[in-house]
């Protein structure tokens, strides 16, 4: 009999849904896979399962409100605890993975990327009303075989009758990784309301961790009928959830166009300090283009977002790109 292995971040988030469970929310399940854009390289795949609560503003009669007892005890947070803004909690698990471009190989390649798999548990306080957005979260996770990589890549790569991966033997870790981050977005433009619409949203972040410190920036523009009320159409699995406060408070069916502009500095990458024989040098700085659709009704949403990022690495200047599908369901 073959047992299940639940993993330590497993086991977290399902306490934590648990505990959130009794709130009504919304459930995003968005897959990154360079295979949408023709590739099969660098960031290979990625998959974050979501879950946002219900607002503490309008579940002053539950019986557990963590969102509630969160927007309380972190009140000295700037834009946190603010009267006129909603407060929501969301809970993700993570899981991606890194490649070298042959993955038919079984011994290192020491001139490209090593092998990565990680598995992790994000959570994030945001707090937001029409025009602004913040949020303050935490990761914890681990790196290794117990991340479940080899088996996802296995399986994704069976159904799309993909080469078979043969270096997951060779993979970074065991480590556990952790982190704090920050987001602020800001909705400074929109047009339309009873028409054809667009917007303008700026947004920032950064995050401090042993698996990447970073800060990045963006702008993106959103036309459509009807458009959603999130600030940030990032759906992305290796993003944080900063698309979701807000999405489907609209009421009524609608459509979008996006694109955005990002750039980001990075100031550590685990895969260079752990995996220093390989080739692999973090690039400093990158810069980013996005660009997608999305569909919504009052209860569901699906994005389709491609990516294309400047080259991570300094010993090659192939871009890295990729697909992300997303999906988007209230409960």
């Amino acid at each position: 009999m073959h047992r299940i292995r639940i993993g330590p971040a497993s086991a977290l988030l399902c306490l934590l849904l648990a505990s959130l469970s009794a709130q009504a929310g919304v459930l995003n399940i968005a897959w990154d896979n360079d295979l949408l854009t023709g590739e099969d390289k660098g960031y290979t795949n990625g998959v974050r399962i979501s879950y946002l609560s219900g607002t503490a503003e309008r579940n002053d009669t539950c019986r557990l409100c963590l969102p509630r007892r969160a927007r309380d005890s972190f009140g000295w947070l700037p834009g946190i605890g603010n009267p006129d803004r909603d407060h929501a909690l969301s809970v993700s698990l993570i899981q991606l993975m890194v490649t070298p471009e042959d993955i038919e190989a079984e011994a290192p390649q020491f001139d490209d990327v090593p092998y990565v798999g990680l598995a992790a548990i994000e959570t994030t306080l945001f707090s937001w009303n029409r025009q602004h957005l913040v949020g303050y979260g935490l990761l914890v996770g681990h790196t290794g075989p117990d991340s479940g990589a080899k088996r996802s890549q296995e399986w994704v790569h069976k159904v799309t009758g993909s080469s078979n991966p043969k270096g997951w033997d060779n993979q970074l870790g065991p480590d556990v990784v952790g982190g704090l981050h920050a987001l602020y977005a800001n909705r400074f433009y929109s047009s339309g309301a009873n028409g054809l619409q667009n917007e303008l949203v700026w947004s920032a972040g950064t995050r401090l961790s042993n698996f990447i410190t970073s800060a990045e920036t963006g702008l993106f523009w959103r036309m459509g009928h009807n458009l959603p009320g999130n600030f940030v159409p990032e759906y992305a699995g290796l993003s944080s959830t900063i698309g979701l406060p807000g999405l489907l408070d609209i009421p009524g069916r609608g459509w979008s166009l996006f694109a955005g502009l990002i750039g980001e500095g990075i100031a550590y990458n685990y895969i260079e300090d752990r995996g220093s024989d390989y080739a692999f040098r973090q690039r400093h700085f990158t810069g980013g283009l996005s660009l997608g659709g999305s569909v919504h009704t009052e209860s569901f949403q699906f994005a389709l977002t491609l990516r294309a990022t400047t080259s991570p690495t300094e010993t090659n200047k192939d871009p890295m790109s990729f697909g992300t599908l997303s999906f988007t369901w209230r409960l």
